[in-house]
């Protein structure tokens, strides 16, 4: 039997017998002949942040070309939706395709931390069945994603990596399926935590995500503090009773687990030293600073949680721009360089920076030509890898050129055509994180239609 379906097996009995972190189950079994015969990459505690940026970022407003030339003839297909050059923060990569370079002029934290080697930007990723050029998509020679530009579709194949069929899980949820029981010791709490709700990406098919809020995690405050010994008593002999129903059992094994991490968690985070590090007050819709203030807060109490690899999930909306483009892109870029920039200096006083990567996902770039108004739906996008660990100061594939009839482009909107897949960005990250090469294609099952499963922006373990 395959390694991958022996995993799915025993995942599926742990399930049906309620053994899900039992030290006995047969996933811990099944996760442990794997980890023996190929091993874990790394040593120590390591996290991986994911930035969701909901609705689909501009990224071609992200990283502008700065070049007299090319400046002018993306302004010439972006029309009214174009920065001004000399607004520009400019940025000198080495894998500059032989062009100048410059960030959105509201991303200055971002810009310094560029010029610092501590953020890379890799160049078009995006969700892709197989490879795929502007003949083959015009032709209908090669698979293209499934409801190719659906916001719904694409978030979902960016979290699941899978874009040709559909996927129940989601690349961590599947890395935490392999690496949860034996590298964090089957504890109840899961290595997936979401600060920002479901999604699609923590979801395995055993470990699933656990959520908590900006404020930390939760609880039932008026059982547990504020209803009187009466009822906190009713509740613990309602969880503690045996049910011969298995739904009413698992309800009570979940509600109990739940109120225990609630316990742990909060004392762990009440007693912990506060973090100096100041994160920007932002607007009431935009939560990404707290969400990352709260990250920042679960990281600096890994070690009294006993864990020692975790990713968290964060999102921030807002850019879904249909009209009224560049302020509305812009503010979600402020709102994005001070969240992150305040994320890596809390690393930094945490002296964790070296073990800690956040990574930026969304939806799809937009359209390079505007829409009167703003920008529809795109597909392949830049994105941002920050941490000590990334190879930063640099580009990581070819950045589209953008021009009236560009190849990289599916039709006269701009769609832009992905050259690196989701599942090559996934794979680079989750070695990193301590994946085996051998166990990548566990995780990210059509990696093998791809040309690498390493880009090359994270440093080796």
């Amino acid at each position: 039997m395959k390694r991958r379906d022996f995993l799915k097996r025993s995942m599926c009995t742990a399930l049906a017998t309620g053994g899900l972190l039992s030290a006995g189950g047969l996933l811990q079994v099944a996760q442990a002949a794997a980890l023996n015969n190929s091993g874990i990459r790394g040593t120590g505690y390591k996290a991986l942040v994911c930035v969701f940026l909901d609705g689909g970022n501009d990224s071609a407003n992200m990283v502008v070309p700065q070049g007299i030339s090319e400046h002018n003839a993306y302004a010439q297909v972006r029309g009214d939706l174009a920065l001004d050059r000399n607004a520009l923060l400019p940025i000198s990569p080495a894998n500059n395709g032989g062009r100048n370079w410059g960030l959105h002029p509201n991303l200055s934290g971002l810009h310094n931390l560029f010029n610092q080697n501590r953020v890379a930007v890799v160049s078009n990723v995006g969700s892709l069945a197989y490879p795929i050029n502007q003949d083959q998509y015009n032709n209908g020679s090669v698979p293209v994603p499934i409801n190719l530009f659906s916001h719904s579709d694409q978030q979902i194949q960016w979290q699941t990596s899978v874009a040709d069929q559909a996927s129940l899980s989601g690349w961590t949820g599947r890395i935490a399926d392999l690496l949860h029981n034996t590298v964090n010791n089957g504890h109840d709490l899961s290595m997936n935590i979401s600060l920002s709700g479901s999604n699609q990406l923590q979801v395995g098919e055993a470990i699933n995500q656990y959520h908590m809020t900006n404020q930390g995690s939760l609880s039932l405050n008026d059982v547990q503090w504020g209803a009187g010994p009466a009822r906190l008593a009713a509740i613990n002999a309602l969880m503690d009773a045996h049910q011969t129903n298995l739904f009413k059992q698992g309800y009570a094994d979940i509600f109990r687990r739940s109120l225990d991490l609630d316990g742990v968690i909060s004392t762990a985070l009440d007693n912990a030293t506060p973090l100096t590090t100041q994160f920007p007050q932002q607007d009431g819709w935009n939560t990404l600073s707290e969400q990352l203030e709260m990250v920042a807060r679960m990281i600096s109490v890994q070690s009294d949680l006993s864990m020692n690899r975790q990713v968290f999930f964060c999102r921030l909306g807002g850019f879904d721009n249909h009209d009224n483009h560049l302020y509305d892109h812009g503010l979600g870029m402020s709102n994005v360089d001070g969240a992150l920039s305040a994320f890596q200096a809390a690393m930094a006083e945490l002296g964790m920076e070296d073990q800690v990567t956040l990574f930026t996902a969304s939806d799809f770039s937009r359209t390079w030509v505007s829409n009167g108004q703003g920008s529809d739906h795109g597909w392949g996008a830049s994105h941002l890898v920050m941490g000590g660990a990334v190879n930063g100061g640099d580009f990581y594939g070819d950045m589209p050129i953008i021009e009236p009839g560009s190849l990289d482009s599916v039709s006269d909107h701009g769609r832009c055509i992905p050259t690196i897949a989701v599942d090559e960005y996934a794979a680079t990250l989750a070695q990193w994180f301590g994946v085996n090469i051998s166990q990548i294609p566990d995780i990210l099952p059509n990696i093998g239609r791809f040309n690498t499963n390493d880009l090359g922006f994270m440093n080796s373990v």
